[in-house]
């Protein structure tokens, strides 16, 4: 797989994924403006048909329901088109934005966890965010919304990140935790007597 054009990555780095927000957030965004032109339409004529308003004031609400439905349409659509991701073996990019285009990369020697979501909507259809913390982060790092398969990109990249959870083992050596028993040890002897 070949790195994108926008990916600032060093010449050594391999791309192992590339994705984009799902194809149907755009049905979303077309059904929300279908929604608000009815609506105002529906508004605009049943006070015309009343008397209320004349034909240029029936006009301006043709024009507020074009505008009604433009807005959640092209909104989506431009933020689909112009969202990318990728992941490549050494870092997580994130790129949007059609005129500021925004960069983000988060190594992922920084990755400190990962996690994927879905809503009652994701759960059925299959879509959902990837979220991706560092050490000392407040909340998500980097948030990859509206993928198809959230589980398995989720998946890929905590493999690459190397935050699995499959490492059984427990952190510290023997000796340490022999200091510490003997440290909850002494505390519970201090507790006793008083």
């Amino acid at each position: 797989m070949t790195l994108p054009d926008w990916a600032p990555a060093s010449a050594d780095e391999t791309a192992v994924w590339q994705g984009k927000p799902r194809a149907r957030i755009v049905h979303w965004g077309v059904v929300t403006g279908v929604l608000v032109a009815v609506t105002v339409l529906g508004v605009g004529g049943f006070l015309w048909r009343s008397g209320a308003i004349g034909l240029a004031l029936l006009a301006a609400c043709a024009a507020v329901a074009l505008v009604g439905f433009a807005m959640p349409a092209g909104s989506a659509y431009l933020w689909r088109t112009h969202t990318d991701y990728l992941l490549t073996d050494a870092a997580l990019y994130h790129r949007t934005g059609a005129v500021w285009v925004t960069v983000t990369e988060l190594g992922l020697e920084k990755v400190q966890n990962s996690a994927y979501s879905q809503g009652v909507f994701g759960t059925m259809f299959d879509h959902g965010t990837v979220t991706v913390d560092t050490a000392g982060s407040e909340g998500a790092e980097l948030s990859l919304r509206a993928l198809d398969d959230p589980d398995d990109v989720h998946r890929l990249v905590a493999e690459r990140a190397g935050v699995t959870g499959s490492d059984e083992s427990i952190p510290g050596t023997i000796e340490q935790w022999r200091a510490v028993l003997d440290e909850v040890r002494k505390l519970r002897t201090v507790l006793r007597t008083e």
